[in-house]
């Protein structure tokens, strides 16, 4: 994900959370001034002016993020925004406020919602129309998390305003074990004037600072809560991020601050939530059973669990709580005939155990990708999880969550990103590169142009698309979501744009490479005015 500016919502926390009633919503906040550990910071006013480079109409006048992590207690993380309308467009951007929290191990304190105009503040606490909403930023994707957002609409506000609020959220998901890890951008590609970050440190074990693409003056101090570890900037330098630049490749500074020592604590975090997963019931054994009856290789025997977890268990994630990270077990998933990557992972590696054949989860990233080499290790980095194993000396990459993938195991397309963290605690702990070389060329295009003799008569056009790897699985799922007609239609429609007088000789037909997983389409169109 490239962050190309800077929007106040990437500075909302969200969390998963279970669903609740309507009725229930308004008691899910309160209003009360912070608590006795936050340092206060004046707002200053920019030195240099880079209005040119605002967007949004909105310059960012303060930043402030600030987390406390006591020993025993609860983790605190406050956050205040101080933003500028400098003009129409900044208004319609900044005076609506979403506030993500997870009630299920979370408080949401509203501190303060002010305007600042011709320095005069206006306090909005009584006047703001808020309420709690049912938010769910992942539905597109078919991801619950039941989010509530405080929703909050702010009256009288005009151009030249400054909109300054801050609000605290205490808790943590219980799912990482009480274990700390945060990340914070020190740049950006819009003006902001003051940035703050800090950690107070309240545990007995070390804390891990890294800086990810430059450095940064990190101050330390001691005081009754702890060690204070804070980041100041003040007008820094803008960068710009060229377009032609990877999609992998982040140049953003980002200090990371985490509690995990090396990438075998995570993998010591994650191995209990899978193994208590998996599973290998009467109902996993069946299904296993079945596929040991069909085939005989093993190979073959893996290709088909593959599909089975793929094409008969359908994509939705409830991530809710600590759902978020512990899967559903394997048993569980295979009843309700849903689930999301960790759900769907846990019934493959079942499926593959009751076949005596040794998988494990492994951990990746799907925008870190390459870059995860380059961070310091911490579990919440990870946001998917796939299926790894070795067949005949060869590691082979499983995902589960895709659909519509054909082929035997040695022409399966196999997802590339980056690295992952295989979760087997018998072996070394590192970061493995999933990079191998193509099986297949993804596209190959053959076209025939068949002249007729008589310039009265039309040519002939044939043209035969061979699909394979995942252009294969993006263009079965497009034939079967749009329709093998529409699929055709668009075809038609894109060949009309450079041969005059085109019409459809044989209608489009589709065939299966069932050993390589490659699709073929052919079509025949006849040329008038060739």
């Amino acid at each position: 994900m490239k962050r190309t500016s800077l929007h106040f919502a990437s500075w909302l926390l969200t969390f998963s959370v279970l669903f609740y009633n309507t009725s229930a919503f308004a008691k899910q906040y309160e209003i009360d001034k912070p608590n006795e550990w936050v340092i206060h910071h004046n707002v200053k006013h920019p030195q240099k002016s880079d209005l040119e480079k605002v967007r949004d109409g909105t310059l960012y006048l303060l930043l402030d993020n600030q987390i406390y992590v006591p020993n025993r207690q609860k983790q605190q993380r406050y956050t205040r925004l101080a933003m500028k309308a400098i003009n129409q467009s900044g208004v319609d951007y900044i005076s609506q406020l979403s506030l993500d929290f997870d009630p299920s191990y979370e408080s949401l304190i509203l501190n303060s919602l002010t305007i600042i105009r011709n320095n005069e503040r206006i306090d909005k606490l009584s006047s703001a129309k808020m309420s709690v909403i049912q938010g769910e930023p992942e539905l597109a994707n078919r991801i619950y998390n039941g989010s509530l957002s405080l929703n909050i609409i702010i009256d009288d506000m005009r151009s030249g305003d400054t909109l300054d609020y801050s609000y605290t959220i205490t808790g943590s998901n219980p799912v990482y074990a009480n274990k700390f890890s945060t990340r914070k951008t020190l740049n950006w590609s819009v003006p902001v004037v003051q940035q703050k970050m800090r950690v107070l440190w309240g545990k007995k074990t070390p804390l891990h600072i890294n800086t990810i693409n430059g450095a940064t003056d990190i101050r330390e101090a001691s005081n009754k809560y702890g060690t204070d570890y804070s980041i100041t900037l003040f007008e820094a330098p803008l960068l710009e991020q060229n377009s032609q630049t990877p999609t992998w490749y982040d140049p953003y500074t980002q200090v990371y601050f985490s509690e995990f020592d090396d990438w075998g604590q995570v993998v010591n975090w994650a191995h209990p939530l899978y193994q208590s997963a998996i599973e290998t019931p009467n109902s996993i054994v069946d299904i296993a059973e079945g596929i040991k009856s069909n085939y005989t290789k093993t190979s073959d025997k893996i290709a088909a669990a593959l599909r089975f977890s793929q094409d008969e268990i359908r994509y939705l994630g409830l991530e809710m709580g600590t759902n978020s990270h512990q899967p559903t077990p394997a048993s569980e998933t295979l009843s309700l005939r849903y689930g999301d990557c960790k759900d769907k992972t846990v019934l493959l590696i079942s499926l593959l155990k009751a076949m005596d054949i040794e998988a494990f989860p492994a951990l990746v990233d799907t925008e870190e990708t390459k870059r995860l080499k380059e961070l310091p290790p911490s579990a919440s980095v990870f946001n998917h999880v796939i299926v790894t194993l070795k067949q005949n000396g060869k590691r082979y990459w499983l995902d589960p969550t895709v659909s519509y993938q054909r082929g035997t195991l040695e022409y399966l397309a196999q997802p590339d990103y980056g690295y992952a963290l295989i979760i087997d605690d018998q072996n070394e702990a590192i970061l493995t590169s999933m990079s191998q070389k193509p099986v297949h060329t993804n596209i190959s295009v053959e076209d025939n142009f068949f002249i007729a003799e008589k310039a009265s008569e039309p040519s002939r056009f044939e043209t035969k698309y061979t699909y394979a790897e995942f252009e294969a699985i993006n263009r079965r799922s497009n034939i079967a979501s749009s329709g093998l007609n529409s699929v055709a239609k668009s075809y038609f429609e894109y060949y009309q744009g450079f041969l005059n007088g085109l019409s459809i000789n044989e209608v489009m037909l589709t065939s299966e490479q069932e050993k390589t997983g490659k699709l073929v389409t052919r079509e025949s169109y006849l040329i008038s005015e060739f």
